[in-house]
């Protein structure tokens, strides 16, 4: 069985003054006390053994995981718009993929998240008090509602894009491995070998392009290692049809 360990993210990527600050700081942060313990605790494994046809099914069977909410809509709760769990998205999706055994469709990611114990404390409650802090101080609660429904919404397609990319590149014989510690605390979306990977969804409010957006890409991040990490980007092109799930078309090649 192929899996990939905190402990394996850890011996390529904190290896440097830099990094093992980095992680320290963020292993000891007293604010987010319940997210290192089960973030080094987790174990990638269902995701390697997805094949294309399982991602294309849940995309099939998907609803759609923004329901109706128009993007003006959605966007329109800044506190939303730039909501940050103390959970990562990327910890929640891991998480809920490798506790139930499958890639889940967002109806099964909801059930996740709102019944499950640790679903309801990295994102279910957490979502839910900022709703009700938000209707409190005067938003309407069925705007508060869409707009969560439209950050959750997006966070879980992208997350789908991304593992079809992953898929898609194993099948092509590359041993790319996954892991949330390297994807939330060093920017490394995957990697094989020496070479980390990021992939990058094109939206230029995040960060399209080498040099745009408002996180520290993994090059900066991981630039003091020794030896030195190589790093590529796949630029995974944005939804273009609203309530169509659409897997990346992949031109890269390693």
């Amino acid at each position: 069985m192929i899996e990939t360990t905190a402990a394996d993210v850890l011996e390529l990527f904190c290896s440097s003054t830099g990094t093992k600050r980095q992680f320290e700081d963020w292993r000891h942060d007293s604010r987010r006390a319940e997210v290192a313990p089960m973030v080094l605790a987790h174990h990638t494994r269902v995701l390697y053994r997805l094949s294309e046809e399982d991602v294309q099914d849940v995309c099939r069977r998907t609803e759609h995981a923004l329901g109706e909410v128009k993007r003006d809509v959605g966007e329109s709760v800044a506190e939303i718009v730039d909501w940050h769990p103390d959970f990562a998205f990327t910890h929640t999706f891991h998480i809920c993929v490798e506790r139930i055994g499958a890639l889940p469709t967002y109806q099964r990611f909801r059930e996740f998240a709102l019944d499950d114990t640790d679903g309801q404390k990295m994102l279910g409650n957490p979502a839910k008090e900022v709703i009700h802090r938000l209707v409190d101080a005067g938003c309407p609660q069925d705007k508060a509602q869409e707009a969560m429904r439209w950050r959750v919404g997006n966070a879980y397609y992208g997350f789908l894009r991304e593992v079809y990319t992953v898929v898609q590149l194993r099948l092509r014989g590359l041993d790319l491995r996954v892991h949330p510690l390297a994807d939330a605390l060093f920017r490394v979306d995957a990697w094989t070998g020496r070479k980390a990977l990021s992939l990058r969804v094109g939206n230029r409010k995040f960060r399209q392009g080498a040099n745009a957006g408002r996180k520290t890409p993994a090059e900066q991040l991981l630039a003091d290692i020794l030896p030195p990490l190589r790093f590529d980007t796949i630029e995974i092109e944005a939804a273009t049809k609203f309530g169509v799930v659409e897997v990346p078309l992949l031109l890269w090649r390693p």
